[in-house]
């Protein structure tokens, strides 16, 4: 058998970057040993602060340049947009009520993080360097529709909230059909008319003219509904009926949001990260594997730009006696062409029978 080729590590310098860049002067105090350990830290905090506030981070990069003692750090993540936190987590069980906030983490991240560089800098000022952030989080689509329910009135409640400022008119249309609606009662209102009788086109150019304005105020309020749903990408409005039956699974938007901006943006790690958060949480693996499938495949029919993605998961799944490794491929996965780009995630989740290894490659 010949040797394998790392297929990331091959395009490293051909037509792909490194995610890290630095540049030092000969007379900077800085030695090699003091980069590797400030990247290291630096990529274990701010993924500690995404998982957090309920993210995912994409890519990490520090970059340095030799003239300037400024180092910079690019981040690229997800973040939702609101989640719900219990603050009284003992009385759970019991009938107690606990005290439940909304954080709307989105605001309040980019504080945090351009807190984080402050911090970073005071740690490291023996060494004469500064730290910068610059962040870039990807926004959060609502995948299930938000419907507003009319509250029920009382039976002794009348239609009409103010009887005297508004009354019913009752009128024959311009195709003979009889319809009512209710106007303020400040105009000269004809009285109620009886089948057979036709109003005057007086009467009936006064009517028409109200309930023209009634109308338009109607389709101003559905036409804000509509706004919200148009903002949702078309891929995403598709899957709401293949995809219906994930609903009530409580990792349904985050799943379908991730598997979006994965194959928008081509960073397999959101993914990757999110499989094996997920497998830490639950015993039945394969169901939630299975899922992902699904969702990839749809989105790799709707996306033409991408060439093929795979997901391979190794470890004990579902309990199982012995480990085993589960592979789906959609496409051409081509790790030795190196003219065609390929991006690669891994990472490692923790269960309560072993560990398991999530990995994803993307090709475009």
């Amino acid at each position: 058998m010949g040797q394998q080729s790392n297929g990331v590590g091959l395009r490293y310098g051909v037509i792909d970057g490194w995610n890290s860049s630095w540049s030092i002067n000969p007379n900077d105090k800085i030695e090699y040993r003091d980069l590797v350990q400030v990247s290291s830290d630096v990529e274990k905090l701010v993924t500690n602060l995404f998982k957090l506030n309920q993210g995912f981070i994409g890519k990490v990069g520090i970059s340095k340049n030799g003239q300037s003692k400024k180092l910079i750090i690019n981040v690229f993540g997800y973040v939702p947009s609101k989640y719900k936190l219990v603050e009284d987590r003992a009385n759970i069980g019991k009938k107690i009520r606990n005290k439940e906030r909304m954080i709307y983490p989105q605001k309040h991240l980019r504080l945090k993080l351009y807190r984080l560089a402050q911090v970073l800098s005071k740690k490291y000022e023996f060494l004469g360097v500064t730290f910068a952030m610059k962040c870039v989080l990807v926004g959060e689509y609502e995948i299930q529709p938000k419907f507003n329910r009319r509250k029920k009135r009382q039976k002794n409640q009348s239609d009409r909230r103010v009887n005297k400022n508004f009354k019913n008119i009752y009128y024959h249309g311009p195709h003979g059909k009889s319809s009512h609606f209710s106007i303020a009662t400040g105009f000269k209102v004809p009285a109620k008319k009886k089948k057979g009788k036709k109003a005057s086109k007086s009467e009936n150019e006064f009517l028409f003219l109200n309930s023209f304005v009634i109308r338009k105020r109607f389709f101003k309020r559905r036409s804000k509904k509509v706004q919200n749903e148009v903002a949702l990408p078309k891929v995403l409005l598709r899957s709401r009926k293949k995809f219906g039956f994930l609903k009530r699974l409580n990792y349904h938007s985050t799943l379908m949001n991730l598997a979006y901006w994965v194959f928008k943006t081509r960073q397999p790690q959101f993914l990757a990260k999110f499989l094996a958060q997920e497998f830490g949480k639950t015993r039945f693996q394969r169901s939630l594997y299975n899922n992902v499938d699904k969702v990839c495949a749809f989105l790799f029919n709707e996306n033409k730009d991408i060439q093929g993605i795979r997901i391979q998961v190794s470890g004990r799944m579902n309990k199982s006696k012995r480990t085993r490794k589960f592979i789906v491929q959609y496409g051409a996965i081509t790790t030795q062409t190196i003219s065609h780009p390929l991006k690669y995630a891994f990472e490692e989740a923790y269960t309560v029978y072993g560990s398991m290894g999530v990995k994803i490659w993307i090709s475009y």
